[in-house]
């Protein structure tokens, strides 16, 4: 839809804008962490929506302006909310190719309507910057002021990644790009896997965008996201019609299905074995790099890196365990219970026989009882050749959730 010009001049002009807020949620807790301001046109009881208004700011010169009174219209509305937790505030990244903003104008908006700069997270969209260094000049300026930084949109490419660890934000959100139909397409939960991934190596935490089907944000959620936003959950609104009723129920509702679609979804025992496969034949890409003299501390540092895993250990061909069982430090022993050691036999074992006999590979075993720890685990096995091409099964045993 084409606007009217000397409409939208006169929306900048008059600061003709309202502010809709939309909520992203923990299903964990079933509870909202912090509230995205957004930003739309009213003129003459029409709601215009944003792009069109950016669009002719940034035509027209006026884009830093917008971009202001957009910031402060939104920190006014929210400061009147004393029960949200935190603003996430857009920032047009296109004002950093023209000039720096680091005179403070975001810190001198927050200080005016009493927001504390850490319950404010500025959303850059770093694909929209053309000079990185000017974009960590900025993070580096309102980080050091107690500011959060998310940055906004991140999808697939090796330049988006390559931002993520310069800058080193807080928050990371998932473009609604990759989300969209993840639980179908397996190209897009690679690359979703290559994020939080990032994610969890730096720090950060991450929001998955634009969920909108229960299948979306299920595998999300099994695949470690943190939180969602998204019309599944809620639409962008006034604050005041945020949190009713039918709001709360749609977020417990969807925690319910999430329960449900968890344990009868075909998708998400895929995505399951995917995780599994990916466990072990990660642990023996990194043991076919080592010596046999360093397995024990490749094991010792794998597990550690892993908070799933319960514990790892090696067996050779004949069924004997060659190392010791390398437990997680955090892993509870109950009393009766003793990990096994080198020299006990596993022959008759399922993990080692169907590899041996060549029965399943990888081989994913149900929940069980371990007789190491006494825990509930899941064993997953597979082979690899040393360097003399004698056959080792690496076992690995996951936590249950």
């Amino acid at each position: 839809m084409t606007y009217d010009p000397a409409k939208l001049k006169r929306l900048i002009d008059d600061g003709d804008l309202i502010i809709e807020f939309q909520p992203i949620y923990s299903l964990n807790t079933q509870k909202y962490i912090g509230l995205e301001a957004l930003a739309r046109g009213s003129s003459d009881g029409e709601i215009i929506p944003p792009i069109p208004i950016f669009e002719h700011a940034r035509h027209t010169g006026r884009l830093s302006e917008l971009d202001r009174i957009c910031r402060e219209k939104a920190m006014m509305s929210f400061s009147r909310q004393g029960s949200a937790p935190q603003l996430f505030l857009n920032f047009d990244a296109d004002i950093l190719n023209s000039k720096p903003p680091l005179k403070g104008e975001i810190l001198r908006a927050a200080q005016d309507n009493h927001i504390l700069p850490q319950n404010i997270i500025i959303e850059v969209d770093q694909s929209k910057v053309t000079d990185i260094f000017d974009l960590m000049m900025f993070v580096d300026y309102y980080r050091s002021r107690g500011f959060l930084i998310a940055l906004d949109n991140v999808g697939a490419g090796a330049e988006t990644i390559d931002h993520v660890m310069f800058i080193n934000p807080d928050v990371i959100k998932i473009d609604r790009s990759v989300v969209a139909d993840i639980d179908s397409d397996k190209y897009k939960r690679e690359i979703f896997r290559s994020i939080i991934s990032t994610a969890k190596k730096i720090g950060a935490m991450t929001v998955a965008e634009g969920t909108e089907r229960v299948d979306e944000v299920i595998t999300c959620m099994i695949m470690g996201v943190d939180y969602f936003q998204g019309f599944y959950f809620q639409k962008p609104d006034r604050f005041n019609y945020l949190f009713t009723n039918e709001a709360r129920m749609r977020v417990e509702d969807a925690a319910k299905k999430l329960n449900i679609s968890t344990k009868n979804n075909e998708t998400i025992t895929s995505i399951r074995i995917e995780s599994y496969k990916r466990t072990i034949y990660d642990l023996i890409n990194r043991l076919l790099c080592m010596e046999g003299t360093d397995h024990e501390s490749e094991l010792r540092e794998y597990v550690n890196e892993h908070s799933e895993i319960e514990c790892a250990y090696l067996i050779d061909k004949k069924g004997f365990q060659i190392t010791d069982t390398i437990m997680s430090d955090d892993t509870v022993v109950h009393e009766g219970y003793h990990p096994a050691i080198k020299g006990v036999n596993h022959d008759i074992k399922n993990y080692f026989y169907a590899i041996k006999e060549q029965i399943e590979d990888p081989f994913i075993s149900g929940w069980y009882i371990s007789n190491a720890t006494g825990n509930s685990c899941k064993t997953i096995s597979s082979k690899m050749y040393d360097r003399s091409g004698n056959m080792i099964v690496v076992c690995v045993d996951l936590k249950s959730r």
